[in-house]
């Protein structure tokens, strides 16, 4: 796969352009000099300076840029944001490994055209690109992605309301994760029943490719952070299966997983930490027994002791705990 003519194709529609320039300004947060994007190639002497207006229109100057800075001086944060320079951590690099071109793209090609939200960028890799296509134009057919203004990414509003997820959840990393793999779901049962009967949707799963993975990037200034979940065919499968034979608009395992949490602010932070730990094992394939248990429990005491008439149960248990299968 060429990532460097992906990329360039993908950033050639000036739609494209407009709605990657807050990842490609997050990348360069750091090299913000006097209202001045500065990237410096000191082996060559060579620099790039531009001002924030000139980012959507030099984006393919910028991107050969700082390839061409990692490849002469090694790996650094502007292409791969989640790694320590070698000037902050020499003994992390071992000998002078340098970086391959190849690799590079890659990165580069998995954090633009992803999708953003905040400080968080989500893609698939090794997926088809008429998959990964038609995937990003169902999202935003669907109004799941903001185009063409200021506020462009994904639109949380929306995407929580048509995920019957509770208006207000913090989307911590591994929270969006699982949100982006059940609008997958969606997508894919979606395009498939348009073309296939329900009894032949495991010929329509079989397109997704076994070495397809869920990579999550986290662009905060403080920590930067990359996950890849690999395998997410057999998660996709493991979860996803009675969803696509079903009539239900949102997966069980999703209102399963989404009736723990607790928005009450006495047990909010206690519940979303150990929502967002239970999805970071689910995304790997398996379901963590301790951390499943502790938020039920916390779920099963919060409305035992909150004094209402209305109790708000744990949904679609039983369908989640098929799914998990016994030793």
């Amino acid at each position: 796969m060429n990532y460097k003519e992906l990329l360039f194709d993908f950033v050639s529609k000036s739609v494209n352009r407009h709605y990657c320039l807050p990842v490609i300004r997050k990348l360069l947060q750091a090299n913000l000099r006097k209202g001045k994007y500065v990237i410096t190639i000191d082996k060559t002497g060579e620099k790039l300076a531009l001002a924030p207006s000139e980012i959507e229109g030099r984006i393919r100057e910028i991107l050969e840029f700082i390839v061409r800075k990692a490849l002469f001086e090694g790996y650094n944060a502007l292409v791969i944001p989640c790694i320590i320079s070698k000037e902050q951590a020499p003994n992390f690099y071992v000998g002078d490994d340098m970086p391959r071109e190849e690799e590079l793209w890659r990165f580069l090609y998995l954090l633009i055209t992803g999708i953003h939200c905040r400080d968080y960028v989500l893609n698939l890799e090794n997926a088809p690109v008429d998959i990964a296509t038609d995937f990003r134009d169902w999202l935003i057919n669907k109004n799941y992605i903001i185009i063409g203004s200021e506020n462009a990414g994904l639109n949380i509003n929306q995407v929580l309301l048509n995920m019957e997820i509770p208006r207000g959840l913090p989307l911590e990393e591994f929270i969006l994760g699982f949100i982006f793999l059940s609008y997958f779901a969606k997508f894919w049962k979606d395009e498939k029943e348009k073309r296939e009967i329900a009894r032949e949707i495991g010929k329509a799963v079989s397109a997704i490719p076994d070495d397809m993975s869920l990579v999550v990037f986290v662009l905060s200034r403080q920590k930067k952070r990359m996950y890849i979940f690999p395998r997410l065919k057999e998660t996709f499968i493991k979860y996803y299966w009675d969803f696509f034979i079903c009539d239900d608009v949102v997966p069980s395992v999703s209102k399963f997983l989404f009736s723990l949490y607790i928005a009450d602010k006495d047990y909010q932070e206690t519940s979303l930490h150990l929502l967002n730990k239970l999805l970071y094992y689910l995304l790997q394939g398996h379901v963590n027994g301790e951390l499943l248990s502790r938020n039920i429990e916390l779920k099963v005491s919060y409305e035992l002791k909150k004094k209402r008439e209305k109790k708000y149960g744990i949904q679609k248990a039983i369908q989640f705990f098929q799914k998990i299968p016994y030793a």
